[in-house]
């Protein structure tokens, strides 16, 4: 599956661009991250874009 089509729209989003500017300046080892599992793959994949880091996603199944 492909996101490239929507990740100009998600990175737009106030909280994720937050995390991928924290993400990108090098100052922080890890980010964390909590919302719906249904936005977990475009956060990994904008991460991953706009970053320019390595992402490691580890994500709960349950609760």
């Amino acid at each position: 599956m492909s996101l490239h089509g929507l990740l100009d729209a998600v990175v737009k989003d106030p909280a994720l661009a937050e995390a991928i500017a924290a993400a990108a300046d090098g100052n922080r080892p890890h980010v964390d991250l909590v919302g719906p599992p249904a936005a977990r793959p475009f956060a990994v994949a904008a991460l991953a874009r706009e970053a320019g880091r390595s992402v490691l996603a580890v994500t709960a199944t349950g609760r």
